[in-house]
């Protein structure tokens, strides 16, 4: 059968060689990325138009993974994915096209697993039984539920969603399917049957409409040996009728007639902050120079703080908006938005007008070209360092191809070739920038859409809500009710057969030796024992370099380099200046310290944007190590001696200004009522103001919390009293900036640099501190009396913006990586929360929550069970509870099939963290410098993974995961929307914890 395929294209970008093939006989097309890295990526993608707002694609995406002809079990495909060396399987339904996905260390088990997802796409079993539980069901409390129902449930009323479906009304027809909300809107599907999605599946689940989309390294001869069994099955079920294909065959909306504006408002308990956005249509998908042209406009107005738009709307001292961004969608006409977030209500108005008399300027005056130049070298740039660092890259465009490329694939290069259009776009002159400026943006159509917060929207949806439940309940009455409660339960035991042992017995679970690693050589400014090529060649530099630097050697044609920063010594009058400090450092005038001479703030940027690729700053590293801050700067190769002059002057010889102070802050305070209005987000906020201590924790600081009153005091004394605030920042600097509290890592390719070290000490010095360097601080030395001793503590936040809950329930846990319990904790988590593991079964299953998950964090010390979405978080945890309480009873087990799907889960998880070259440098230093293990210690603790026993899971419940649900040993903070605080409230303190009960702004 691997005869059927033929190569329809085969192409090179950038020395990645991509590979099209189709079969003759079923039209299955598979796309082959040859990526390097441990990691082969799916990308199952098929094109999928619906013409109402029912949510057929999304209730598909959804039912494919309960089961197939051929494995017709709940939970088969992720059971088997596990020990594929992946972490589940995933997928994602756009507008245009449903996504199905998965990730595996290495190539043995993605094709091992391929022909049982694909026969789960194209034959799912799609029974009463698994549309009851996981679209839409009335549960005994007479509430709605259902996995896609919850799941719209939290997405539905948002501002972002509120606006994008006015938009899709506006700009599109009632016969195009880009006017729909492909989700479902909860309206339709309380009312949609099992009967319409098993339709749409049979119109758009074909094989002549599958794309396989593949990246990493996979052997063209294994991969369609692979897909011999698939094309025989396909070839089995006979010959399918004729296919419109989607979109491309569909009639085309027409542009818009008339430019309009509409006012929409959207929840929110704070009125301070809206949203604006602008839209348009763009070129046809297939006019590759106006996409890239179109692009680099977009960049050249918003890509930094000189950027017209961002200069004049943003970085103002009474600024229109705390963000301004574009996003172009690649429909068969192209979308284009323009975002300005965080808008003060009173300047909702304002932003259009504002924003066309810019365009209107720039048409008129021109472009600025030695800018547009540096913009479309340093986005030329961009890209090479994407194809280093992301597979994304190339696997995207490949995805959209196979939406709207020709059917023989001669227009693939086209869709995937952004070099080329770069160097054609470098040569437009003013007058062709303008003639673009005007044709897509000043003179084109447009569907303006204002969004306003409204208390009242807030008020009237929760009274709406609580009033439509009420009359439902009613409606039904008590015995309905109850029978209801009982089909729940009869349609969850239904999906929950479990699958025989043999399955998973009969398939092989992949020699982890056999997965090809990249590697990475260490070094160290110092003289060290490794005895490695990179150590001599650094050695053989006899500069003398009085900074800890690991150098991290890798192939790459990019150099970055990275400051990491102790904050232990800050006191707490300068902590929460953090934040202010990082969002200002590449945007401050520059003083020259051997003459005096200031460089502007505008000039500073251009300068720095000429010579790197990209630059970063923050506090946190790889979402941990909250006590450190990060410096992060990135070149080409040929500039690594400019990066490290940048680095030390954005570090040490910037000017704080006031009025550039003012602007951030005020910014930063823009932004926060969006963020409260994020019930996820909030859940995790609140859980940190409770664990860590107020004063030494950057996690607690600069919590939203606590900025929300910090930065107006700030705003304030920059009116009045400025030089406080600058006196603030340069003590906050003089403390970070010392010798004793700064790690730094290169990671490039450092056998390729004459002089590595020599560089560093022309730029920052030679002369030796005699202070001994700062420990790496965790997050677990700053905890709060309630982090050091959780239990009882914890609240129930009221949030009118959200119609769900999100809960965190935190306790201790390990605090050292070598602890020898953490192996055997992480393998318990995943056990429990592994997809299609007990929690998944049985709380996202019964339409309890969306989802739910345990997190082991080392660094923080806790461990931590968050529940996502969930229409009541107190049944969630009670089910929860219940589950675990079971399995350390002993009353529930894990099977042996269970426990090694757990430990091949985990292999995928610790390879991923080495995918690309830049994320294997990464964990090379983060595992050796800050976590203070060996450089093979992902090989090691592997090992312990693969040791543990049923005996170490029962220990690990005993010792950690029992307390997490104990509340006498943990803390608790649920977010909710206003009709259910009340009910979670007093549920909570019947099973003995003592939650208080706030609105989100007495937090």
């Amino acid at each position: 059968m691997a005869a059927n395929f033929v190569i329809t294209k085969e192409i090179s970008v950038n020395g990645n060689k991509i590979t099209k093939f189709r079969s003759s006989k079923t039209g299955l097309s598979v796309v082959h990325v040859d990526n390097e890295g441990p990691i082969v990526n799916g990308y199952f993608t098929l094109a999928t138009e619906s013409f109402d707002d029912d949510g057929c694609p999304h209730t598909l995406e959804h039912l494919v993974f309960l089961g197939s002809e051929l494995y017709p079990y709940k939970g088969v495909l992720d059971g088997l994915a596990n020990r594929a060396l992946a972490n589940g399987t995933n997928a994602w339904t756009d507008v245009d096209h449903t996504a199905y996905t998965i990730a595996t260390a290495g190539s043995e088990g993605f094709l091992n697993i391929m022909p049982i997802y694909i026969d789960h796409i194209l034959y799912p079993t799609m029974t009463e039984a698994a549309y009851y539980t996981e679209v839409h069901n009335i549960n005994g409390d007479g509430e709605n539920a259902g996995v896609v129902y919850c799941e719209m449930q939290g997405r539905e009323n948002s501002a972002d969603s509120i606006m994008d479906l006015k938009r899709q009304r506006i700009m599109y027809p009632e016969n195009s399917g880009y006017r729909y909300e492909t989700g479902g809107l909860m309206s339709c599907l309380r009312s949609l049957k099992a009967e319409k999605s098993k339709r749409y599946h049979r119109d758009y689940y074909r094989p002549d409409n599958l794309c396989l989309i593949i990246s990493g390294r996979v052997e063209h001869s294994d991969l369609l040996k692979a897909l011999g069994p698939v094309e025989e099955r396909i070839i089995s079920k006979g010959p399918l009728p004729l296919m419109k294909r989607p979109w491309v065959d569909s009639p085309q909306a027409p542009l818009m007639k008339e430019t309009t504006k509409t006012i929409v408002t959207f929840p929110s308990e704070d009125e301070d902050m809206g949203e604006v956005g602008i839209n348009w249509f763009g070129p046809p998908v297939t006019d590759f120079l106006s996409f890239q042209a179109l692009d680099i406009l977009e960049t050249y107005l918003t890509d930094s703080a000189v950027a017209v738009l961002k200069k004049e709307m943003v970085e103002i001292e009474d600024p229109y908006c705390t963000s301004v961004d574009f996003i172009t969608q690649q429909r068969i006409r192209a979308e284009i938005r323009l975002a300005f977030e965080s808008v003060p209500t009173e300047k909702l108005e304002e932003v259009e007008p504002k924003f066309f008399s810019i365009l209107e300027r720039i048409a008129k005056d021109g472009f600025d070209m030695e800018r547009m130049a540096a913009v479309i070298k340093r986005e030329k740039l961009k890209l090479l360092d994407r194809l280093e660092t992301s597979h994304m890259t190339l696997a995207w465009p490949c995805l959209i191809h196979s939406l709207y490329g020709k059917k023989d694939d001669s227009d693939l290069a086209d869709f995937v070739d952004d070099i080329h259009n770069l160097d054609v776009v470098a040569n437009f002159d003013n007058a062709t920038w303008v003639k673009y400026l005007r044709e897509y943006f000043i003179d084109a159509k447009r569907a303006t859409i204002i969004g306003k917060p409204s208390a009242e929207h807030a008020a009237k949806q929760a009274e709406d809500e609580e009033k439509r439940i009420e009359e439902q309940r009613k409606s039904l009455g008590e015995e309905k009710l109850k029978q209801l409660e009982k089909e729940l339960e009869r349609h969850r035991a239904q999906n929950d057969i479990p699958v025989p042992a043999d399955i998973f017995d009969n398939f092989p679970i992949p020699n982890v030796k056999g997965i090809e690693m990249i590697k990475v050589v260490t070094g160290r400014g110092q003289p060290d024992a490794n005895n490695n090529e990179v150590q001599k060649h650094l050695d053989s530099d006899h500069a003398e370099v009085p900074y800890f630097i690991e150098f991290d050697h890798i192939k790459s044609e990019f150099i970055e380099l990275s400051l990491f920063l102790t904050t232990s010594d800050l006191p707490a009058r300068l902590r929460p200046y953090l934040d202010i400090y990082f969002d200002s450092l590449y945007s401050l005038p520059l003083i020259d310290p051997a003459t005096g001479k200031e460089t502007p703030f505008e000039t500073v940027v251009k300068l720095l944007d000429q010579d790197t690729v990209s630059h970063d700053c923050g506090v946190g590293v790889s979402s941990m190590f909250r006590q450190l801050a990060l410096v992060l700067l990135k070149t080409e190769r040929a500039k690594y001696a400019e990066g490290i002059a940048w680095l030390k002057k954005m570090t040490w010889d910037t000017r704080f200004d006031a009025d550039r102070l003012k602007v951030i802050a005020t910014k930063l305070l823009n932004d926060i009522p969006s963020q409260k209005r994020d019930g996820s987000r909030m859940s995790r906020v609140c859980m940190d103001a409770i664990s860590y201590d107020g004063e030494k924790s950057n996690i607690s600081s600069l919590s939203i919390l606590q900025q929300s009153k910090f930065l107006p005091e700030v705003i304030k004394k920059l009116e009045k009293e400025p030089d406080t605030v600058i006196k603030a920042m340069n003590e906050l600097r003089e403390i970070l900036t010392r010798p004793a509290n700064i790690h730094i890592q290169v990671q490039g390719d450092i056998l390729r640099q004459d002089q590595p070290k020599t560089a560093w000490v022309k730029n920052f010095g030679g002369k030796k501190d005699s202070t001994p360097l700062a420990p790496i601080p965790f997050s677990s030395q700053v905890w709060s009396e309630a982090g050091k001793a959780p239990g009882k503590k914890g609240y129930v936040v009221n949030m009118p913006s959200i119609e769900s809950s999100f809960a965190a329930h935190v306790a201790r846990g390990p605090t050292d990586f070598l602890d020898p319990d953490y192996a055997a904790l992480l393998v318990l988590s995943e056990c429990l929360d592994t997809l299609e593991g007990p929690f998944w079964k049985q709380l996202r299953g019964s339409g309890a929550v969306y989802g739910a998950n345990l997190r082991v964090d080392v660094e923080s010390g806790f461990l931590s069970f968050n529940i996502y979405r969930s229409p009541d978080a107190l049944r969630a945890f009670n089910l929860a509870n219940q589950i675990v309480q079971d399995y350390a009873s002993g009353k529930s087990k894990f099977t042996k099939q269970e426990l090694e799907g757990a430990k091949a889960s985990i292999v995928y998880r610790i390879v991923r963290k080495e995918e690309t070259i830049s994320a294997a440098a990464t964990e090379a230093f983060v595992n050796q410098v800050l976590k203070k293990v060996s450089a093979n210690y992902n090989k090691e603790f592997l090992e312990r993974v693969q040791a543990v026993t049923p005996a170490d899971l029962q220990h690990a419940m005993d010792k950690y995961l029992i307390k997490v649900f104990n509340p006498e040993e943990s803390n608790v903070v649920v977010t909710s929307a206003t009709t259910k605080v009340k009910d979670i409230s007093e549920g909570f303190k019947k099973i003995g914890f003592q939650l208080e009960t706030k609105n989100i702004d007495e937090m």
